[in-house]
C-alpha cells in the first residue's frame, strides 16, 4: 500500500503549527525506497544480495536504483560524488550483520566518512580542520548554503579528506607501535566523531555548523 502525501503529513505532524519542511521531497524519497524494497520482497538484505558483500558494489547499486541517494555536485567542471546516505546505509547494514556474526565486507575501506554538518564541526573543534575567517563569519550569520554550491561542497569535501588523513595516521601509529596492520576505517572514525560532537555540543557551540536544506544529509 502506498502512503499518500496527505497521510504522511498526518504521520509527521508537529506539536506546533510549524509544518514539516520538504514534505514533498520526503514523500518522494520514501516512495522510491518502498518501491525498491517491495520489488525484493520487502527485504533490504535481498536487495543487497547481488552485490556479493562488496561495499563498492553496494554503494553503486543503491545509487543506481534509488535516485534520491544520488548525492552529487559539480565543482570546477568536475562531478563530485559524496553519496553520504548510500554509504551510511552500507555501514549500518554492515554493523547489523557484524552483530549477527555475518558482517563479512572485506573492502569496507572503500567507504569515506559520511559528509554532513556535525562531523565538520567536530573536526574544527579538535583542530583537525580550519575554516577561513570569512566562512566562519558567513556561518555565524546563519546564511543558508545551497546544496551543491562551492562552500558547501568544500566543507564536505575537506571533511572527507581530513578523516582520510586521520585514518592514514592511525594506521601508521598502530604499525609503528604494535607492528601490525590497523583495521580502523573511515566509517568507524565517523561513528566516533558524530556522537562525540553531539556529546560535546555545549563546548563547541562557538563553532558554527553550516545549514543546507536538502535530502542528502
Amino acid at each position: 500500500m502506498k502512503i499518500s502525501e496527505a497521510e504522511l503529513v498526518k504521520v509527521l505532524r508537529s506539536d506546533s503549527d510549524t509544518p514539516m519542511p520538504m514534505l514533498r521531497e520526503r514523500h518522494q524519497t520514501l516512495t522510491e525506497a518502498g518501491r525498491v524494497l517491495m520489488e525484493h520482497g520487502g527485504s533490504f538484505r535481498m536487495f543487497m544480495s547481488r552485490c556479493e558483500n562488496d561495499a563498492e558494489k553496494m554503494v553503486k547499486y543503491i545509487v543506481e536504483n534509488i535516485p534520491s541517494y544520488r548525492d552529487e555536485a559539480m565543482y570546477e567542471g568536475k562531478r563530485i560524488s559524496f553519496y553520504k546516505r548510500a554509504q551510511i546505509l552500507v555501514a549500518d547494514f554492515w554493523g547489523i550483520m557484524e552483530a549477527r556474526g555475518e558482517g563479512n565486507i572485506p573492502n569496507l575501506d572503500y567507504l569515506t566518512m559520511f559528509a554532513d554538518y556535525r562531523v565538520p564541526q567536530g573536526l574544527v573543534y579538535l583542530g583537525a580542520l580550519r575554516y577561513s575567517d570569512a566562512l566562519v563569519e558567513t556561518l555565524k550569520n546563519g546564511e543558508l548554503l545551497s546544496s551543491g554550491e562551492r562552500r558547501e561542497v568544500e566543507i564536505r569535501g575537506c571533511s572527507i579528506w581530513c578523516v582520510e588523513r586521520i585514518r592514514q595516521h592511525l594506521w601508521k601509529l598502530v604499525e609503528e607501535r604494535d607492528r601490525k596492520t590497523c583495521h580502523i576505517n573511515s566509517a568507524l572514525i565517523d561513528f566516533y566523531l558524530w556522537p562525540y560532537a553531539k556529546k560535546h555540543h555545549k563546548e563547541m557551540a562557538h563553532i558554527p555548523i553550516h545549514h543546507t536544506r536538502c535530502i542528502y544529509y
